[in-house]
């Protein structure tokens, strides 16, 4: 005897969830991404006529992030996932050694006398936030299977 359409469990398929998880890591990083523009718009700005810069940095963060929004939404394979754990890893491990400083006062993006007005550590808390998300989605779709089936009439 099978349920009537009203009664059965409603829920998606693995692949559409699948689907909605990756296009959400898509509009992360490129929401990542951006806010690297922004920042590298604000910190030249804020560095111009200074004898040092750092806003070269932010456009080295920001193309792989939007490279990376495109290939998500364009590609669904699990060595781009692996891979975008990974730079996720990178960036996040990079930032507390040198952006935050691990080397010693003066070292970090924090103590940059030109970045001070740009309330950088709220900029980084977010960013950072955003981008331990996005490692976890990428994780979520490189470790669990792909092909999944559940048969929801029963």
């Amino acid at each position: 005897m099978m349920a009537s359409a009203e009664t059965r469990l409603r829920t998606s398929p693995p692949s559409d969830r699948r689907t909605m998880t990756r296009h959400l890591a898509a509009a992360l990083c490129g929401i990542v991404g951006v806010l690297y523009l922004i920042l590298l718009l604000l910190v030249a700005d804020a560095e111009s006529g200074a004898s040092e810069n750092t806003y070269g940095a932010y456009l080295l963060l920001a193309v792989p992030y939007l490279i990376g929004a495109g290939l998500l939404l364009a590609v669904d394979r699990r060595a781009l996932w692996i891979a975008g754990a990974a730079v996720q890893v990178a960036v996040i491990v990079l930032f507390v050694m040198f952006g935050a400083g691990v080397f010693g006062p003066g070292q970090g993006v924090f103590d940059h006398d030109a970045l001070s007005g740009l309330h950088i550590e709220v900029w980084a808390a977010v960013i950072t936030g955003a981008e331990a998300v996005l490692l976890g989605l990428l994780s979520y779709l490189a470790l669990t299977p792909h092909s999944v089936r559940h048969d929801v009439r029963r």
